[in-house]
């Protein structure tokens, strides 16, 4: 083959190859904008909900909480009638955990099984031993979070009323005034906030999110949660959906947990999540071409917000995706399209998170602070190849956490 038909063979799988990279980042980045700008620009959404109240149980999964989980305790009874109970399944245990919640009002079952350890076996395990009794509706709480006084009584009636799993407003709050955990609470707003608001606002349905989950019972009871997934809760929603009984957002019932205080318990919160979420991208992507041809749009709008990456990552891919074709195009003299799509692509992003920060995230990143955002990031993009793709730990991946609080 001649010389001048290899390059222009080379340049024509390489133009192919970055046309397809940057339309990629691009779909992506698509999904995102629509979710935020729709949270920023779109009227609120009223979701309804009902009078009555179904008996309901807090179900609290919990592995060595003993530090925290007295104030989650007072925190939920708050908001509980005398019908009402909270189950906390000590899991695996080696601390104080069941007497702990023994002592501040709750029952107590505990689940010893080496071989089978995480948050999903301890809520399977939990389930079955509400069969005896079932409630009309289960709220699932993390050991670590403090509901706000009336969020779990809305949800459990906004369940009650739609017949559909709710997933609350669940943020991360500060415990230390430094531009890491500023970071931390508005990246974590974008995801668990603002993108959940926004699809709420266009009537879609919600990713659930870990903590603050209300289920009817006839919906729970259904459910595959005995695995050892990194995000369990993630794939909860996009296996409730596929069944037909998607989750629903509500934005009136907040749920509060505190940013580890140590970098080591940030970074390996962080990158549990991410790696999680990336090994749930692969499963979405597998079902949303049945979802699209069978549809079932509720579903297929599900899978589409799950293929949208962690933000550190998705800024790579769009940093990376220009870089790219800024290099590519000069060397090889290739047309201008791709790398017109990669900056209309980062464009586009800085355009729909600049307002979101406008409306929802001042308070915690002024002015300022904008010039260490973007350092923080830079810093984090740099580092997250290590963070994500450190060596995995089997079982509970729990957030070590300063242990400041008393056992109560």
């Amino acid at each position: 083959m001649p010389a001048t038909d290899t390059i222009t063979l080379l340049g024509a799988v390489t133009y192919t190859g970055l046309l397809v990279w940057v339309s990629i980042t691009l779909v992506m980045t698509v999904v995102y904008c629509i979710e935020v700008l729709a949270a920023v620009f779109l009227p609120k959404r009223q979701i309804q909900c009902s009078e009555e109240r179904a008996p309901m149980v807090v179900l609290i999964p919990a592995h060595n909480e003993e530090a925290g989980l007295a104030e989650t305790l007072k925190a939920s009874q708050k908001g509980l009638y005398p019908f009402d109970r909270i189950l906390v399944v000590a899991d695996n245990c080696t601390d104080n955990t069941a007497s702990v919640a023994r002592r501040n009002g709750a029952e107590v079952i505990e689940r010893n099984d080496p071989d089978h350890r995480g948050k999903g076996f301890a809520l399977d395990f939990g389930v079955r031993q509400l069969e005896q009794n079932p409630p009309g509706c289960v709220v699932i709480l993390d050991a670590d979070c403090v509901p706000e006084a009336s969020a779990l009584d809305r949800i459990r009636r906004v369940a009650g009323h739609l017949g559909r799993p709710v997933q609350a407003r669940y943020l991360m709050s500060q415990s230390e005034d430094t531009i890491a955990q500023k970071v931390s609470v508005f990246t974590f707003r974008l995801k668990n906030w603002i993108r959940l608001l926004g699809v709420c606002n266009l009537h879609g349905p919600s990713l659930l999110t870990g903590s603050g989950m209300a289920f009817p019972w006839n919906v729970l009871a259904k459910a595959d949660l005995a695995h050892g997934h990194l995000v369990e809760d993630m794939k909860l929603g996009l296996d409730l959906a596929s069944q037909g009984t998607p989750p629903i957002f509500c934005d009136e019932a907040i749920i509060l947990s505190p940013l580890p205080h140590s970098v080591e318990g940030a970074t390996t919160q962080r990158s549990r999540w991410v790696r999680g979420h990336l090994s749930l991208m692969g499963v979405a992507l597998s079902r949303l071409p049945k979802h699209l041809a069978q549809g079932r749009w509720s579903a297929a709008g599900l899978a589409a917000s799950v293929l949208v990456p962690p933000l550190t990552i998705l800024i790579f891919l769009q940093g990376a995706a220009v870089l790219s074709a800024l290099i590519l195009t000069a060397l090889l003299k290739l047309p201008l399209l791709p790398l017109g799509i990669a900056f209309g692509t980062l464009l586009a992003f800085l355009v729909a998170t600049l307002p979101a920060w406008w409306v929802y995230g001042r308070d915690v990143i002024p002015a300022r602070n904008l010039f260490g955002l973007v350092a923080h990031v830079v810093v984090r993009i740099v580092k997250f190849p290590t963070a994500v793709f450190r060596p995995k730990r089997a079982g509970w991946a729990r957030t070590e956490r300063d242990a400041d609080s008393s056992e109560n």
